[in-house]
């Protein structure tokens, strides 16, 4: 990787780096389509512009401090996703690569992951997408760029002072409750960042102690915002590939020992590209 900065951007040189198979695959629900192959939203408190060019990505603002403070390890731009299994032998798994290349597993904030998380249980990413972002502006700390009011994600405390009605008039329905319950016990000293130094399963269990947190949202949270590169959530469609590619029929506490022993340490980065290439290839 090789990054030139110019104009107020960045200029990664990279061929592994795809927008449309980073921000539409189910990790992340506040980045959207502002042009071709280019996306746009707010992540750790910033706007930013990702886009498609030949080298690699543009990403834009962006300083040279911005680049290694944030965005290289947002975008996890220092691990060769094309050497993590290019010794498994796994004919499925690299199928699935060759489709999504370009997909890069997101480091994202804890708490907004594990609210974004709990409002995606039993639901559609459109609808998840519309519920977040009238949530951020309503009650995010808005910002200006280019003329145009962006808002950063709701401090723990906004959204544990809210009453459970006005979290419905977003649209978060009978999630309302489980928001207000995970953000109340953040805000009063819940530690997400502590859960980095506990092993998988004593960090799972840990994060299901909070309201509206089952296992494959907790899952969710240990792989795109926590740093658990095993983690293994298991919705219908990588339920639909582990039985229709892998012959597996095992219950839910069979699917992590599965996962881990097929694919290693970094099975919820597989997890990531079997995803996509099963929920793409069943919309044709």
């Amino acid at each position: 990787m090789d990054v030139a900065y110019e104009n107020g951007a960045a200029l990664v040189r990279t061929g592994c780096f795809e927008p449309r198979h980073i921000f539409e695959n189910g990790q992340a629900f506040r980045f959207f389509p502002c042009g071709a192959n280019a996306y746009e939203g707010v992540a750790h408190g910033r706007y930013l512009r990702v886009e498609k060019v030949p080298e690699g990505a543009r990403l834009y603002p962006c300083t040279q401090q911005d680049f290694e403070r944030v965005w290289k390890r947002y975008f996890d731009l220092e691990r060769d996703y094309a050497a993590l299994f290019s010794d498994c032998g796994d004919s499925v798994l690299k199928q699935g690569m060759q489709y999504g290349c370009g997909l890069r597993l997101l480091n994202q904030e804890p708490f907004e992951t594990l609210i974004s998380f709990i409002v995606s249980a039993n639901n559609h990413v459109k609808r998840i997408r519309g519920i977040l972002r009238r949530i951020c502006a309503l009650y995010g700390e808005p910002f200006s760029f280019e003329g145009k009011t962006w808002h950063r994600f709701p401090a723990p405390a906004i959204l544990a002072g809210l009453s459970e009605e006005a979290l419905g008039e977003c649209g978060s329905g009978y999630r309302a409750p489980y928001i207000k319950g995970a953000a109340r016990m953040a805000a009063e000293g819940f530690s997400l960042e502590a859960l980095r130094g506990m092993g998988y399963a004593d960090a799972k269990k840990e994060l299901q102690r909070l309201p509206g947190v089952g296992p494959k949202v907790a899952d969710c949270v240990l792989l795109f915002s926590l740093g658990f590169y095993d983690a293994f959530p298991a919705d219908v469609w990588v339920r639909r590939v582990l039985r229709e590619q892998y012959g597996f029929t095992g219950n839910d506490r069979q699917i992590y020992e599965f996962a881990r022993k097929r694919f290693g340490p970094y099975a919820g980065i597989a997890q990531q590209y079997l995803f996509f290439w099963k929920r793409e290839n069943s919309k044709s």
